[in-house]
Order: structure tokens, then sequence, then C-alpha cells
């Protein structure tokens, strides 16, 4: 398990190192060191674990957020030009999935007022990846709620753009052990407390940002990160416990499995949540 940091000396070694992942992943960028260090900072949970931090990922969304025009480009090229084909499979009748490409990127990356892009909200305690799925999956549902058009399972579409290093196995496990692993979630996700439960309705239901789940449960924006982190731990856990007990296989197919299971796991709490 990562240790968290103690002294200063041990911080700035751990911050150094991530920037320099971070630089190492997109060497043509130009982001001031001591800006995104602050950015992160903001977004760390309260366990202070750099370990678990997708820097990399967070360094190209920090530079989209400061406008820079390359991150832009690379963060359109690497991401969101694979949503369409996520989408059309779910896309309501009539959608065109390019326009609704264009209002996610509209929504993540155009300041609005005095509102910063919504892709300042990424807080590299996952994939960026999957964070991206989960706004595209509020994008189907408030453009076919603005029009009164009919929209099936939007997350399950989104579901198949696969996060990298994942492609044939994915479909391959999917496949076969689908059903195993829906009824071990399930399972997990009514073993949670009505806390926990309803802490993941407003956030991947409502969207609701952890600062504002904080006003409502008077607690700061970092506490209801270590919740959500905590919930999503303990499901995985759970259900990983469950399917050990019903799905017999070896080790390493296992380890695969899980694997595609924890990078489904945003995409899979949205969509039970809905068919409750």
């Amino acid at each position: 398990m990562a240790e968290r940091l103690g002294t200063p000396a041990a911080l700035e070694l751990a911050l150094g190192g991530l920037v320099a992942k971070a630089r190492a992943a997109w060497p043509d960028l130009e982001v001031d060191d001591e800006l995104f260090v602050e950015h992160l900072a903001r977004h760390l949970a309260a366990d202070g674990v750099l370990e678990a931090v997708h820097a990399s990922d967070l360094y190209l969304a920090f530079a989209c957020l400061l406008g820079d025009p390359l991150a832009l480009e690379e963060f359109d090229r690497a991401f969101l030009r694979k949503v369409p084909e996520a989408l059309g499979a779910s896309a309501p009748a009539g959608a065109n999935a390019d326009e609704m490409l264009q209002t996610l990127r509209q929504k993540l990356l155009v300041r609005r007022g005095e509102s910063a892009p919504k892709i300042g909200d990424y807080s590299g305690r996952g994939p960026l990846v999957h964070w991206l799925r989960a706004a595209g999956v509020h994008v189907i549902r408030d453009f076919a709620r603005a029009r009164n058009l009919e929209v099936s399972s939007p997350d399950e579409a989104l579901a198949e753009m696969p996060a990298p290093g994942q492609g044939a196995e994915m479909d391959y496990l999917r496949g076969h052990f689908g059903p195993e692993f829906k009824a071990a979630f399930h399972e997990a996700l009514e073993a949670l407390s009505p806390r926990d439960r309803n802490l993941l309705r407003l956030s991947y239901l409502d969207a609701i940002n952890p600062d504002e789940i904080g006003r409502i449960y008077r607690v700061h924006r970092t506490t209801v990160w270590r919740w959500l982190t905590q919930c999503r731990e303990e499901l995985f856990n759970t259900t990983r416990q469950l399917l050990a007990a019903r799905v017999p296989m070896s080790d390493a197919e296992f380890e695969s499995l899980m694997n595609v299971v924890k990078s489904q796991l945003d995409v899979s709490i949205g969509r039970v949540l809905r068919k409750e």
C-alpha cells in the first residue's frame, strides 16, 4: 500500500517524480511545474497518496484548462475522437453523434462566464478515459431529455470504448463472465451503507460535484473525495471476493478479469444505479 508522504523532502521528491512522469508522457506541452503542482494540490484527496494520481492524464487536462493549443489538439486526438463510435450504438433516434461530440467538447473545454472549463474538475484520481465516459453519458442523457427522445443505456455503449491496453481480451472476458460479474456487482452494491449508495447517486446520476456534495453533508470536499474513493474500493473488493467464490479460473485469468472490472467500474456504477 502506498505510504503517506511525511517529510518535506519526501514530498518534494515525490512531486518531482510525478511531474517528471507527466512531462515524459507529453514532452511537447509547456506547463509551468509550480502551477501544475498547485492544481494537483487542489484535487489531492485527504489521504495525500500521490501514487494514486494519474499524473500524465492530469497533466494533459491541466494544459487543456490553460488553453494550450497543442494540449487541446492532443486531447481531441487521444480521447474525444474515440467517443463518436461509442456514442453511435446508443444515441437517441435522430441524434447526430458529431453534434453530441461537439456538445461534449464545449462542455469540457469552453469557459462559461466566470466558471472555468469543466476539464478543470478532473482530479486525476482515476483514468481520464473513465472520467470522459461519465461526461459522455451525461451529454447523451441531457440531449435525449431536451428532445424527449428515447435513449437506451448510453453507458453500455461507452463501456465499449476500451481503455489503453484492452481489446480482444475485454471482449472475451465480458462475453464469458458478464453474467457472473453483474450478479456479483449488484450484490456488492446492495451491501453498501445507505449513505454510500446515496453518495454514488449524487455523484454518478445527478452529476453533483464534491464541493456541492460537501455542502449537503457539511463536510470539506476532500472528505467527499475520500468517501467516494472508499465506496469505489469497497465495491471493487467485495465484487472481487464474490467473483472469486463463483468463477472457476486460473489466477492469471482471474487477474485479467479483475483488470477489466476495475477499468469499467465507473460505467458499471452508473448503469446499475440507473436501473434501480
